[in-house]
């Protein structure tokens, strides 16, 4: 089973700076493997990933019992490229129905937030609902 991830609207961002970790609830979209969120560049986690950008992110797919779940490790990154910009920001705004001026606002350097980019190493799906004897396995690329 690939869980249908977009379908969820949230996603648990955890960061760790100088040995106190930190984690926070952002807005998010997966494209092309990648999960993607706006956010301010003053916030705790936005800093800390600017000093550190290893991160870990957690997203409920199923929250009553029996549980589904994605945890994953890797690195976030600012996403600069146009390209890759305006592909997320279609899917977020579809998503969404905001963040349509973001690439305008970019090109114009007149944005509040910066685009994230997760790129994941490791995944795990955690499923007691379609794989009770093994509920927790590695799963490849989203």
């Amino acid at each position: 089973m690939t869980p249908d991830i977009n379908r969820q609207n949230v996603m648990q961002v955890a960061t760790a700076y100088r040995g106190q970790p930190w984690i926070c609830t952002v807005y998010f979209v997966l494209h092309a493997g990648r999960f993607y969120w706006l956010s301010l560049p003053e916030r705790r986690h936005s800093q800390e990933l600017a000093e550190h950008p290893a991160a870990a992110i957690a997203i409920a797919l199923k929250q009553d019992k029996p549980v589904i779940g994605i945890q994953a490790e890797g690195d976030v990154s600012k996403v600069s490229d146009l390209e890759e910009m305006e592909a997320v920001l279609t899917a977020y705004v579809k998503k969404y129905g905001q963040g349509d001026r973001f690439v305008e606002r970019f090109k114009a350097d007149e944005n509040k937030h910066t685009l994230y980019c997760f790129i994941p190493r490791n995944i795990m799906l955690f499923d007691e609902l379609n794989h009770a004897e093994n509920s927790y396995q590695e799963i490849g690329v989203l």
